[in-house]
């Protein structure tokens, strides 16, 4: 999606990154970053994940490559409950940062992100 692709193009010395290290599965992505896979893989759930859905396809039929695997990197493999949709994707995801468990709970991800549990004890006994 431009201006990113671009800016990732200029990034890489003018082409695309390798296929494998490419965003192109939300299952593979939260697999490797919460450890299950690397546990030196860490990502940010970036702001895009709960307004826009276009981030989700390849709109532009750019060619990001072939993973070793054979396959050809695309859209954005999505989970079973988004039904194939990036529009239901997003919408779960509103749904869910909307929702009472969030609210109740949102203060815990500020201490590990900005206060007490970024270091020292309190981090390590949250796993931080």
């Amino acid at each position: 999606l431009p201006p990113f692709s671009a800016e990732n193009q200029k990034l890489q010395g003018g082409q695309f990154d390798h296929a494998d290290r490419l965003f192109n599965s939300i299952r593979e992505t939260w697999l490797s970053a919460s450890g299950k896979g690397n546990t030196s893989d860490v990502k940010e759930l970036i702001p895009e994940f709960f307004y826009m859905p276009e981030f989700l396809e390849n709109r532009f039929s750019l060619d990001l490559g072939e993973k070793q695997s054979g396959a050809k990197v695309g859209d954005v493999f999505l989970p079973p409950w988004a039904r194939g949709s990036v529009r239901e994707f997003i919408r779960k995801h509103r749904e869910a940062l909307e929702s009472d468990y969030v609210s109740e709970n949102l203060h815990h991800w500020i201490d590990l992100i900005f206060g007490y549990k970024q270091r020292g004890k309190a981090a390590e006994k949250s796993v931080n």
